[in-house]
C-alpha cells in the first residue's frame, strides 16, 4: 500500500508547485512515472533559503512533459492509477482523514490490485 501526499516543489525558475509524492517506489507500472527528487528547503529570495536539509522523495511524473503531476492534475493521475491495475483506497483514506490527528496533505492511499 502506498500513500500519495503533496508537498511543496520549487522548480528551476523559482515557481512554486504542490506536486503528487508516492512515499516509497511502488512495484508495477507506477514504478515507470516515479522519479527520486531531491525538493530543495522553500527559498526566502533567488539569494537566500532557510537554514533546512533537502529532502529526497518520491515524486508521481507526467511521462508526456517529463514534469511532476501536480495536485491540478490528480485526474491524470487516477486515470494512470485505474489503467495500470491500481486500486484507490477509499475507505482508508476516509477513515484516516476522519481521524482528528490529520495527517500532513495525505491525498489518498492507493494498493496493487
Amino acid at each position: 500500500m502506498y500513500s500519495i501526499t503533496s508537498e511543496t516543489y520549487t522548480d528551476s525558475y523559482f515557481n512554486y508547485k504542490n506536486i503528487l509524492i508516492i512515499n516509497q517506489m511502488p512495484a508495477g507500472p507506477l514504478a515507470n512515472y516515479t522519479k527520486r527528487i531531491n525538493i530543495q528547503p522553500h527559498r526566502i529570495s533567488a539569494f537566500r533559503t532557510r537554514a533546512e536539509q533537502s529532502n529526497c522523495l518520491y515524486a508521481i511524473y507526467n511521462s508526456i512533459t517529463n514534469e511532476p503531476l501536480t495536485i491540478d492534475e490528480l485526474p491524470d493521475f487516477f486515470t494512470i492509477c485505474q489503467t495500470n491495475g491500481y486500486k484507490i483506497e477509499t475507505e482508508l483514506t476516509q477513515m484516516l482523514n476522519n481521524n482528528q490527528k490529520q495527517l500532513k496533505n495525505v491525498i489518498c492511499y492507493i494498493s496493487l490490485v
